[in-house]
């Protein structure tokens, strides 16, 4: 084979992923969709240009693999016991009521009972990588919905890892399945803390030894060699390439080095995942389903309602409002890629009756293509539900009984404020008279009402004299209780507005730094009690969060 045949498929599967970049932008529709249809274009049901093959595979495979090592950048053992509600409450719930609901399904068409079950299961799971992408082309990575989705699909990732080891234990017998379930766990636990000892022990003094060299170069080559070596390890124990990934990522995520790294292969995360997007659509085998083609359309629309709905119920169970669940149920509500791993398998392909392997393989890849779709439907319809519910009544009592911080107006500050007493468990409630902003926060995931700060009775009647503390976002918006004990931050415009009510005892603020609004919400959570550290390190991740720089000393600018 010549240089040129060899450099043939690459050129065409770059030219052809640029075009469908292009294209997907100026249809003003996501990249994936570009990506996917691309890969039906140039694959064996298209024109036939490049084939499936195992090195496209693999490629397609590592795209997987960075996704899950940039996860785990994010998720460190505390941003786990952060996210505890969702990866031990709303997870778990939605992977058991989806994969009952396809079990079910599967077993009344015909499927034996533990295929049913296995293939249930990896059907209740979501795409990370469609729903990473779509949360950053949303920009809503930060929002409570984002972050709820994102741990979500951690711990879906790692239920991924039991199903496809199952799935390879098919052949050998049901009465092995058991024990291998507990092999694996044992492998996962010893591989968890081996990569908490290794991070601790060996990744943070070697980046330390890099950093002193000052030569950028060698944190790329160290960065790819520590994703691919304990990706290639957690493969050679049995488990899988992704877990290996997610485990780096995690080593990684508590020392001051995350976000070199996570710049370093921020590149080839995107062109991998961009060939794993094509490689799906390649894999469709449009002839061979042709026949069959109103089954796989019915199993995509149950597949995507199904999970909608269960995903629905799911977080309405964890205590979300109806436009956030709403919108977190079309956002989950697709197929995933461990799916067709699964249903590739030999064993369960071959259990399978009629033409059903084929079939959900297609159903799953057509989900993956009308996700973006899908979810932004959803959105539409939670931003519907918020709208309706302006006129909900609030319980005023139990609020005023919680005395958590009111927040008037949900703009960029505001809400960043918000994320801020989340993410630190602190209560609030946000009151909005901003119809746009009261629907968006509502379809976000906020917890909001809507109301006028100029009504002296609601705030009075949220309990503003016993708030820990309330705060204003934008000085277009009236400010309460501007005589009281809570103390009171307030965005202002300029220099004089901030010199007058400091003058009578409220924290003025002008928003110069990025994000907008980062000087109030570190000194809220200063002043409800937060720790210096806390307040760092959760600056650096809302800067990490936004691609923006961070300097500790900046974060704060006070009147």
């Amino acid at each position: 084979m010549t240089a040129v045949e060899t450099l043939q498929p690459a050129i065409i599967y770059l030219g052809t992923g640029l075009a469908a970049a292009l294209a997907a932008r100026a249809a003003r529709v996501s990249p994936i969709v570009g990506y996917l249809v691309a890969g039906l274009v140039i694959g064996p049901s298209g024109f036939g240009l490049v084939q499936n093959n195992d090195t496209a595979r693999f490629l397609a495979e590592l795209g997987v693999v960075f996704l899950l090592f940039d996860i785990g950048l994010h998720f460190s053992l505390g941003e786990m016991r952060k996210r505890r509600r969702d990866m031990i409450g709303l997870a778990p719930l939605q992977i058991i009521l989806c994969g009952l609901a396809f079990a079910l399904v599967g077993a009344a068409f015909g499927f034996p009972w533990p295929i049913a079950v296995l293939v249930g299961v990896s059907l209740a799971l979501s795409s990370t990588a469609v729903v990473a992408r779509i949360l950053a082309d949303r920009n809503q990575p930060a929002c409570p919905m984002g972050r709820s989705a994102t741990a979500v699909l951690v711990a879906q990732d790692v239920v991924a890892i039991f199903i496809l080891t199952f799935a390879a234990s098919v052949g050998s017998g049901a009465s092995l399945i058991g024990t291998e379930a507990l092999i694996v766990l044992a492998k996962a636990i010893a591989a968890l803390a081996v990569a908490i000892l290794v991070g601790r022990f060996v990744v943070r003094p070697l980046f330390e030894s890099l950093a002193a060299t000052g030569n950028r170069e060698t944190f790329t080559v160290v960065a790819l060699f520590i994703v691919l070596a304990a990706s290639a390890a957690t493969a050679r124990a049995d488990l899988s390439l992704t877990l290996g990934a997610f485990l780096a990522g995690m080593a990684l995520s508590d020392t001051p080095y995350r976000q070199v790294v996570q710049a370093e292969v921020k590149p080839f995360a995107g062109l991998l995942l961009g060939l794993f997007f094509m490689s799906v659509g390649m894999g469709v085998n449009l002839p061979a389903i042709g026949y069959v083609w109103p089954a796989v359309l019915t199993t995509a629309l149950v597949i995507l309602i199904v999970k909608t709905v269960v995903v629905f119920i799911a977080a309405r169970l964890n205590g979300w409002a109806v436009p956030g669940a709403t919108q977190l149920g079309f956002l989950l509500s697709q197929g995933s890629e461990f799916t067709l791993v699964v249903v590739g398998v030999a064993s369960i392909a071959g259990a399978m009756p009629g033409a059903w392997s084929g079939i959900i393989t297609a159903a799953v890849a057509l989900t993956l293509i009308a996700a973006p779709i899908w979810t932004a439907l959803g959105l539409h319809i939670a931003k519907i539900l918020a709208e309706r519910s302006k006129t909900a009544p609030i319980d005023t009592d139990e609020v005023a009984e919680d005395h958590p911080v009111l927040i008037f107006g949900m703009t960029g500050e505001g809400r960043l404020a918000a994320d801020a007493l989340r993410d630190h468990d602190i209560p609030y409630v946000a009151v909005d008279s901003d119809p746009e902003r009261f629907v968006s926060a509502a379809s976000d995931g906020y917890s909001i009402t809507f109301g006028d700060a100029r009504n002296e009775q609601l705030v009075q009647t949220l309990g503003a004299a016993q708030a820990k503390a309330i705060v204003v976002s934008s000085s277009t918006i009236p400010q309460p209780m501007t005589h009281g004990s809570p103390p009171r931050f307030v965005i202002v415009a300029d220099a004089a507005e901030r010199a007058n009510l400091s003058a009578v005892g409220v924290n003025a603020y002008i928003a110069h730094a990025a994000p907008h609004g980062i000087e109030l919400a570190t000194d809220l959570l200063r002043t409800l009690g937060i720790s210096q550290t806390a307040i760092t390190a959760w600056v650096a991740e809302q800067a990490e969060a936004r691609g923006l720089s961070f300097t500790p000393e900046k974060t704060v600018e006070v009147a």
